[in-house]
């Protein structure tokens, strides 16, 4: 495996850790909604053994965590999305860079066509 290879297989593995992660996240938040609403219906028949002020606390402390997880699934998203396309671009300049033996037959040292498909890239 060349090093291309192996920075392309790193950046699919960092590509699946972060959507674990959000997924974690989902989850997590979902508990928590499921939680607050618990909390502010309970059920007829049910005796609360915590005070109003202690229930009040619970929920301010709820939705603060529930808001500091939605803003951990916006950067994940957002982390993800350019980890998604880093791996489209390793994988755009990979393909290039297995058509080039083709460019050296025509004169061209492999250093001279590496730094033309990297300035095309740019440039595109």
């Amino acid at each position: 495996m060349n090093n291309r290879e192996h920075d392309l297989k790193s950046r699919r593995f960092e590509f699946d850790e972060i959507r674990r992660k959000l997924r974690d996240l989902n989850d997590l938040k979902r508990q928590l909604e499921s939680s607050l609403d618990r909390l502010a219906a309970p059920e007829s028949g049910t005796s609360v053994a915590v005070g109003g002020g202690e229930l009040e606390e619970r929920r301010s402390t709820l939705q603060q965590s529930l808001s500091e997880i939605s803003r951990q699934i916006d950067e994940t998203k957002s982390a993800m999305e350019s980890s998604r396309e880093a791996i489209e671009h390793q994988e755009l300049v990979h393909n290039g860079y297995n058509r080039i033996p083709v460019a050296v037959g025509s004169r061209r040292g492999r250093g001279q066509v590496e730094h033309i498909r990297i300035v095309r890239t740019q440039r595109g």
